[in-house]
């Protein structure tokens, strides 16, 4: 598309030619022809040599709140790129603009350049970078060129943790829970993990049948108990429903959700109450459990949580885990949905909105 401005001018060159018969006039509607030819040559060539490269996610801003999307532009032709123009949003989970940046550069031949932009957000969450327009300039900006993209990148702005007046009781603090099988985690320490030499033993008349090891067993057809040498256990189970919220300020609605799920886990995690984290896959069909027994696994656990996929229904979340894991127990059992409504049990401790959910939470007392 060729600059309104510059087709004024030489429409006004052309005029002053015709009328006043002006050579100079136009020998310059004809240098002006020449290089609008030349200016569209340069633009359809640099649009199949420049290229965007998109990273798949935006890592964790020196603050709670911001996220660092770095990405590279890069001129693979011999031609001179006079100017680009990038438009990037931040689209919130329902598509909505969050922010919005826009970056104008140049780039030589063969050349390449990397951009670090800062991407904020008040709410936490899983967000989309989209790469919205790319437009390519010719020299002084005779013409420009619109390029179709559809980059799209992702920033996870991770919910910040406030305290919850939370107590253990002894029943659950000295509770000895009982499972079908454990739970590896790769940010366990090897001393807490236990081997399995030192706690898979032959069964012997008198234990417990909740410490079969099954799934070993049948691998080498002897029935084999084990015996948790670190003492590790799960007496909390912490689910959440993931239920879609009402279309009314859902973003909110969401980000509060994240952040009083990361509040309870990390007040359990300071009474150092291992738990387990569980929500239902939509995409697997089938419940996730993620152990909370350090920082890294808790910040592992609300990774997983960001990405989870919302659905529309209610789920029976304690039917399903009972289902699926018969032969666990616990001494304790919590329930957040995204209406931001706490049950203990089937006990509803407290049921609040995104503009109080601190106030409520910080007045609710909880004994597990």
């Amino acid at each position: 598309m060729i600059s309104p401005f510059f087709l004024l001018l030489f429409l006004f060159l052309l005029y002053m030619s015709v009328l006043y018969k002006s050579s100079s006039s136009l020998a310059l509607c004809l240098l002006f022809l020449f290089w609008a030819a030349a200016s569209v040559f340069q633009l359809l060539y640099s649009r199949k040599k420049v290229q965007v490269d998109f990273p798949f996610s935006a890592h964790t801003g020196a603050k709670e709140s911001q996220a660092v999307f770095t990405f590279t532009i890069k001129n693979q032709g011999v031609l001179p790129v006079s100017g680009i123009r990038l438009r990037l949003l931040l689209l919130d989970q329902n598509g909505n603009k969050a922010e919005e940046k826009k970056i104008f550069l140049s780039l030589g031949p063969k050349s390449r350049r990397k951009y670090s932009l800062t991407f904020s957000s008040p709410y936490c969450g899983r967000f989309q970078i989209q790469l919205k327009s790319l437009r390519l300039y010719s020299f002084l900006s005779l013409a420009w060129l619109p390029v179709k993209t559809r980059l799209m990148g992702e920033a996870v702005f991770f919910p910040q943790p406030f305290p919850v007046p939370l107590k253990i009781s002894e029943k659950t603090r000295y509770f000895a829970p009982e499972g079908e099988e454990s739970l590896e985690t790769p940010f366990l320490a090897a001393s807490a993990a236990g081997s399995l030499q030192d706690d898979i033993h032959s069964y012997q008349p008198g234990d417990r049948l909740g410490l079969v090891h099954w799934k070993l067993s049948a691998r080498t057809d002897e029935l084999l108990v084990r015996f948790p040498a670190s003492g590790e256990g799960f007496s909390v189970l912490l689910f959440l429903e993931l239920k879609t919220p009402g279309p009314a300020d859902s973003v909110g609605q969401i980000s509060a959700f994240f952040q009083w799920a990361a509040s309870l886990s990390f007040s359990m995690l300071e009474l150092k109450c291992a738990h387990l984290m569980i929500w239902f896959d939509l995409k697997e069909q089938c419940l996730r459990r993620f152990p909370v027994r350090n920082e890294e696994e808790l910040n592992f656990a609300l990774y997983c949580l960001l990405h989870g996929a919302f659905y529309p229904d209610s789920k029976e979340l304690f039917s399903l885990y009972s289902r699926e894991y018969p032969t666990d127990t616990w001494a304790s059992r919590l329930l957040l949905d995204t209406s931001l409504t706490l049950w203990q049990e089937d006990r509803k401790l407290v049921s609040s909105s995104q503009d109080k959910w601190k106030e409520d939470m910080a007045l609710t007392e909880i004994t597990l």
